[in-house]
């Protein structure tokens, strides 16, 4: 069910700009924002400052299209590793790759850099890329990766585009995912069947892997991640070509795994955080919340028991395109727009609100 903004009280409010084709927020341990810039730019936020200077050292990236500079993921014990992994596509249009380097943060530059993985075989085309990246409950890496507008590697298990795969911190590959051994699929490979997976978490507190799944027109998804799972796409779908044209009759079928949630018509759902701290309301604990590039909104989706309830939208068209919700440790959410002059904004109780929350004198 949607709310009107009119009894939403909170308010976007701009932090930092204008950035360039932003596509990740990560907070440090200390309260600092990473902002990574499509182009290859690595961006430090400071007390709701955008610093002017550039983090040095990011590696050299391939834009156009989807492509470019994308996910940042701030190791779990930063304070005594420093360390971040980025994903990043590198290659030509006619070849390319998502890749993982991990560096070291030293001040304004990042050191000590290694390339831990980099997709394959490489494929052609910028567009449909995943690149997604969330430590899971095992703290292992996990990774999305689109099928780059060709449907038939999402079931291809020699393909990496379309899946989800995962690898330890140093980039090695464990010896219980569910494709090792196998000489007709890649060892990486932990999920597949995947379009374009925009969205992954396992901070949810149920130990459980959830992804959020661009649908072509139409058929966005949420899902809960399974070692070895076939998540169905091209042979199910709720969506259909852009024209219109019906890509499978069928939205469900044996050993393929349904979606808990879907979105019809589609909504693009950008990135997925769950949500704790005592800022927003005590029902918004545990909740899903969901930015989206063509909905303009920001999506609220409340579970029991592995089940979407209820969903709520906010901010209709009022700050754009949502590229990246993060939620930072004293419980306030960050908002990340898209486009060429995009905004940092953190939702912020409204005037009215406060005033409620006064003590009467």
């Amino acid at each position: 069910m949607d709310v009107a903004d009119g009894d939403f009280p909170y308010e976007a409010r701009k932090i930092a700009g204008p950035l360039v084709l932003p596509w990740s927020i990560a907070f440090l341990p200390d309260g600092r924002a990473l902002v990574t810039e499509r182009p290859g730019r690595l961006r430090m936020i400071e007390g709701d400052r955008l610093l002017p200077e550039v983090i040095t050292g990011t590696p050299e990236v391939l834009t156009g299209g989807h492509a470019g500079l994308l996910d940042i993921l701030v190791d779990q014990d930063f304070p005594n590793t420093h360390l971040l992994f980025l994903s990043y596509m590198h290659g030509t249009r006619e070849a390319s790759t998502i890749r993982v380097v991990r560096a070291r943060l030293d001040g304004m530059s990042l050191i000590d850099k290694q390339v831990i993985f980099d997709s394959r075989p490489a494929l052609k085309g910028v567009d449909m890329i995943g690149g997604r990246l969330a430590f899971g409950p095992d703290g292992m890496i996990y990774l999305t990766l689109g099928e780059h507008m060709q449907k038939e590697h999402a079931q291809d298990l020699l393909n990496d585009g379309g899946k989800i795969v995962r690898f330890n911190r140093d980039g090695s590959i464990p010896d219980d995912n569910p494709f090792v051994g196998h000489n007709d699929a890649q060892p990486e490979i932990y999920s597949y069947g995947h379009r374009n997976p925009q969205g992954l978490i396992s901070n949810a507190g149920d130990g459980l892997i959830w992804s959020l799944e661009h649908g072509p027109k139409g058929g966005d998804e949420l899902n809960v991640i399974t070692s070895g799972g076939n998540y169905g796409w091209p042979v199910v779908t709720y969506g259909v070509n852009y024209d219109d044209t019906i890509i499978s009759d069928r939205t469900s079928a044996s050993g393929m795994i349904d979606p808990i949630y879907k979105w019809v018509p589609s909504v693009a759902p950008s990135s997925l955080v769950s949500y704790s701290g005592n800022v927003m309301p005590d029902d918004w604990q545990g909740n899903f919340l969901i930015g989206t590039l063509v909905g303009e909104c920001l999506v609220r989706l409340q579970l029991n028991n592995g089940m979407v309830v209820k969903e709520e939208r906010y901010l209709h068209h009022k700050i754009g395109r949502i590229r990246d919700v993060a939620v930072a440790a004293d419980g306030y959410i960050y908002l990340l727009t898209d486009g060429t002059e995009a905004s940092l904004y953190r939702l912020e109780p409204s005037e009215d609100l406060v005033a409620s929350r006064r003590p009467l004198q």
